[in-house]
């Protein structure tokens, strides 16, 4: 489906990017976490109409921790089928009053007008019944109206994480024809992160009815309040206690609604985009994908074009560490904590190898970057070399992690044919600054002016604004 069609149905500019989940990666993530999510008894929720416009949309929602199928009522609104775990309720199909739960949605796309009509009749045979999980209530559901997925049967899921991943592989198909399944995140936390809470949802099932269960209890009696008292003690203790259980906790449900995404606006539609870049996506070793669960999604991106040559802007390789001199620090960092060794060590586990992401235009670019803004940074290292530019995230969470691998020779892995070396983000405006901060490379203004220059050629529907620095900082 081409660019412009992918923001049909939506009721705002979002920006789209590749993220990571474990050892794979989905392609393109719809990252709708600028919607402000509220909180519904101990569910956070978010407004229907805030992301999609409209009333024809079919999605399947992940929320922590339950799975529900959404379709249109027919009558401008929304049902939803939601179903109880372990059999403690009968399943229901309900108005949604415009609110579903936030966290992964898997929107249905290219589905027939009879796909709403055989749904709602399947979601209402399954009205009233008991299921031991939602993830296999709704698959039931699915599989009813005519829904398959590669070479098992949707009623043999029972798991969300199960669920999610096995979908993103096999995808969909309705009466023997494939549904075009599109990825939107309305959660602050990214894919992965995301992944990891609906599993610790999963583990923590038991202990979380059995909590609702002895807190019910208690309140009728004086011996089941002591009873819970001491089972749930340990827990307590651990903060694993309460409505947020395996959830993330309260630094997370502190940002509940609250707009912390602020988004620069969309580009014109109508333009005609160059789409000649190719783009790829570091891909971790099996070490990395492990450590990327402590230290946060560290990226680098390449992009290749042969439409303009940086050489007719920059003809002068930049040497790492240039100085004549170099104090002490600096020679640290250049023979031990950045050697070369270093750096190829660093590389084989953040960088094992690189996932082909396929021919992107300037516009598919732009919605990969993430506006930075006062209230959240988003900056990225930039490196042009005489073949590819390289594009890598500088700020994840963890300060010493992105002071380690937001140095420009990591990005550049000591390539010899480096013409520039600076920083590159998005502003709330839509413009795109760089500038020369890079201690590492330490380009001078003229540099700087260039690689402008240069950048503008090879995304002239762009606006990119160099930004001279009086003193050059270490990146």
């Amino acid at each position: 489906m081409k660019i412009e069609n992918l923001v049909i149905g939506y009721a705002r500019h979002f920006e789209r990017r590749p993220e990571f989940l474990f050892g794979s990666h989905v392609d393109q993530v719809i990252d709708a976490s600028s919607i402000r999510e509220r909180t519904i008894k101990d569910l956070r929720v978010f407004r229907i109409s805030d992301l999609f416009s409209g009333g024809q949309e079919i999605f399947l929602g992940f929320g922590l921790p339950n799975v529900y199928l959404t379709v249109p009522d027919g009558k401008g609104g929304y049902e939803k089928f939601a179903a109880k775990s372990l059999k403690r309720a009968p399943s229901v199909v309900e108005d949604t009053r415009n609110f579903v739960q936030s966290g992964i949605m898997l929107r249905m796309l290219n589905l027939p007008e009879h796909a709403a009509v055989k749904l709602r009749a399947a979601m209402h045979v399954h009205h009233g019944k008991k299921y031991w999980t939602c993830v296999n209530a709704n698959m039931r559901v699915l599989e009813d109206a005519g829904f398959t997925s590669g070479n098992r049967q949707l009623s043999s899921l029972y798991m969300p994480y199960a669920l999610l991943s096995y979908l993103l592989e096999n995808g969909l198909e309705f009466e023997g024809r494939p549904v075009q399944l599109e990825v939107v995140r309305t959660t602050q936390a990214n894919m992965e992160s995301y992944a990891r809470q609906i599993i610790a949802a999963e583990l923590m099932t038991f202990c979380r009815h059995g909590e609702r269960m002895l807190e019910t209890k208690a309140q009728k009696s004086k011996v089941w309040k002591g009873v819970s008292a001491v089972v749930l003690s340990p827990f307590k203790l651990l903060g694993l206690a309460g409505s947020a259980v395996g959830l993330g906790g309260k630094a997370e449900s502190d940002l509940v609604g609250v707009r912390v995404r602020e988004v620069a606006p969309a580009l014109p539609a109508a333009a005609e985009y160059h789409n000649d870049i190719r783009v790829k996506l570091s891909v971790a070793s099996s070490t990395g994908t492990i450590l990327r669960q402590f230290w946060g999604a560290h990226a680098l991106f390449t992009g290749e074009q042969t439409r303009v040559s940086p050489l007719d802007y920059l003809s002068e390789r930049l040497k790492p560490f240039p100085q004549k001199k170099p104090n002490l620090v600096t020679r640290l960092k250049k023979r031990v904590l950045f050697s070369k060794w270093v750096i190829k060590l660093i590389h084989t586990v953040l960088a094992h190898n690189y996932a082909d992401l396929g021919v992107k235009s300037e516009r598919d670019v732009y919605d990969m970057l993430r506006t930075d803004s006062a209230k959240k940074s988003n900056k990225y290292n930039l490196v042009i070399t005489t073949r590819k530019i390289i594009i890598a995230r500088t700020t994840v969470g963890i300060k010493v992690i992105d002071w380690i691998l937001s140095k420009h020779v990591l990005a550049s892995g000591y390539d010899p044919d480096v013409l520039f070396a600076g920083e590159i983000w998005k502003d709330i405006e839509g413009k795109i600054p760089i500038n020369g901060n890079s201690g590492t490379y330490q380009p001078d203004d003229e540099q700087v002016l260039a690689a402008g220059r240069y950048m503008q050629a090879v995304f002239p529907h762009l606006t990119v604004v160099p930004e001279l620095m009086q003193h050059s900082v270490e990146a």
